[in-house]
């Protein structure tokens, strides 16, 4: 009875390990040719079909066992976003930014067409590639790369990245490119838009309005060089989460008060979340170690250029809006029919900002 038990048990165990074996993926060798110029780059990967079916999770191949065009149309996001989190080229603290372009079948392989685009940083270049590693610890990717640097691996696990090239940017690149950044992100960045309007909305004069701008940077700031610099950087849910919440409050108490000589203390609260903010923006840029100072202050300085551009546009609307109805007769100005629609408006975008971003806090908690 005892020599049948043992048996059963291994034959048990030799199906596991069978089963196990078979369900087991091994991949081909994947490849990318990469040609460096400066600090942008152009790529092109190729990875056999099948892989891709399997870490996609998703059907790529016909039933010939080449990949199909509309297939990999169907599926081509979540391969973009596989690409972008397996594939990097930069710094261990600075990330080039990629910009995923064509995919295309090519027989039973895929070809991805990439651009990476570096920020200026000193430091030395590399390329580091993840493709399939979670499915096949023995995956090895092949790597040539031309243009500025000559350079050929054969990348794993164990040694995932290959380094191309030292780079180096000057201090005045540095802070240009980071001032610009600032800018940008107030001018793409609706929320923070929408949050100064809200603020400024009943202000007509000159200190009060100072005030409130100048206690929201000061606080951002803070908390912006806090987080950057890894002291205390709450999760990015929950940042968001609290600054949609801080525009609806603006909006709403615009219905309530019209004074914004009290502002500025509120301003300078909601700029230390909104700083935590800025900081998450700034990090998906990269800071450059090497050069922290210049990056981080000329980041501040560009978003706080971007603030007085909004805050300048917005108050010349509301200037003129106040030197027309003056000339129609209306005695109430600021006037509670441009105020409460705009308040308004903003108040609705806030509480939908804050409905499709809780969910992710509360994931976050």
């Amino acid at each position: 009875m005892d020599h049948l038990r043992l048996c059963v048990l291994l034959a048990v165990l030799a199906c596991l390990w069978t089963a196990r074996d078979a369900a087991a993926h091994n991949t081909q060798l994947s490849s990318s040719k990469l040609e460096l110029t400066g600090r942008t780059a152009v790529a092109s990967v190729e990875m056999n079909g099948l892989d891709v079916q399997v870490a996609l999770g998703e059907t790529v191949l016909a039933p010939d066992g080449t990949v199909s065009a509309g297939a990999l149309d169907a599926v081509g996001e979540r391969l973009r976003g596989y690409l972008d989190a397996h594939l990097r080229l930069g710094t261990e603290t600075v990330r080039c930014a990629a910009q995923i372009g064509t995919l295309e079948p090519r027989a039973e392989h895929v070809r991805a067409q990439l651009r990476f685009d570096c920020p200026p940083f000193t430091g030395t270049l590399h390329y580091r590639v993840s493709l399939f590693h979670e499915i096949d610890p023995r995956a090895r990717h092949m790597v040539t790369v031309t243009g500025d640097a000559k350079r050929f691996g054969l990348l794993s696990v164990a040694t995932p990245a290959i380094d191309l090239a030292r780079v180096k940017a000057s201090p005045w690149e540095v802070a240009w490119h980071y001032f610009v950044a600032g800018a940008e992100h107030i001018a793409i960045g609706f929320d923070h838009v929408a949050f100064l309007i809200a603020t400024i909305v009943w202000g007509r004069r000159f200190w009060p309005l100072v005030k409130i701008i100048t206690a929201f940077t000061v606080a951002h700031s803070l908390t912006l060089s806090l987080a950057a610099l890894d002291v205390f950087d709450p999760p990015g849910a929950i940042v968001e989460v609290l600054i949609a919440a801080s525009i609806v409050y603006m909006a709403v108490e615009n219905f309530f008060v019209r004074s914004v000589n009290h502002r500025w203390p509120l301003t300078f609260a909601f700029g230390l979340v909104h700083g935590f903010g800025f900081a998450g923006v700034l990090k998906n840029y990269g800071i450059p170690r090497e050069a922290l100072v210049p990056a981080l202050a000329s980041f501040n300085i560009g978003v706080e250029a971007g603030q007085l551009v909004i805050v300048a546009a917005a108050l010349a609307v509301l200037l003129a809006i106040d030197r027309a109805e003056r000339r129609a007769g209306v005695v109430e100005i600021p006037d509670r029919r441009v105020a409460y629609p705009v308040s308004a408006i903003v108040g609705v975008l806030g509480f939908v900002w804050l409905i499709q971003r809780l969910p992710a806090a509360l994931a976050d908690i």
